[in-house]
């Protein structure tokens, strides 16, 4: 999960206030969040895990909170004793996990991203094969492209373009211009 949910009135909760009133309740506050955010990542139900398998240890806290194993045992029992924080077969687990992270949601509209997002890729795949086949032309067709193509370099080079690219062509009339040539003469004196 890459948020959790901290509801605006956590300070007006009275088991906070009490923490907060703790000798240190700053840091009381700080480890709080920090398992809150621990139990997000872990992404098993609140526990605090430190991967799929390894429950999270007091040392492994403390190793990660900067803080003395006392002071981390001291402030997961000051948790414990709130009811807080839940201890079972040596797991820290936080209480009613899922009535405020609403993780279950949070998996539904992952789940929908990816089917959203899937149909937009199956949609791209389409449009880009229609492309394709709208392209594709017979051979007499892309000769004609092709010879239109050089005609337009060849006329770019003697006007001292440098990239033919560099004009708009879409609506000019390459096929009037070479029919009308051979009535007008050289069409080299005439056009340049």
């Amino acid at each position: 999960m890459q948020w959790i949910k901290v509801f605006t009135d956590i300070f007006a909760n009275p088991k906070m206030q009490l923490l907060l009133k703790e000798r240190d309740g700053d840091t009381f506050f700080r480890i709080w969040i920090q398992l809150l955010v621990i139990a997000g990542i872990s992404m098993q139900g609140g526990k605090i895990m430190m991967s799929e398998n390894t429950p999270m240890t007091v040392e492994d806290l403390a190793t990660i909170t900067h803080k003395s194993n006392k002071k981390i045992q001291n402030i997961l029992d000051k948790l414990i004793h709130f009811e807080m924080l839940i201890c079972e077969d040596n797991i820290y687990k936080i209480k009613n996990w899922e009535k405020y992270q609403s993780a279950d949601k949070y998996e539904l509209v992952k789940e929908q991203n990816r089917e959203r997002q899937k149909r937009f890729r199956e949609n791209q795949k389409n449009e880009n094969n229609v492309n394709v086949t709208l392209s594709n032309g017979t051979e007499e067709n892309k000769k004609e492209n092709n010879k239109l193509e050089e005609s337009k370099k060849d006329f770019s080079k003697k006007k001292g373009y440098l990239n033919y690219d560099q004009r708009e062509y879409s609506n000019f009339d390459w096929d009037s211009l070479y029919a009308n040539l051979g009535k007008w003469g050289k069409y080299e004196t005439i056009l340049w």
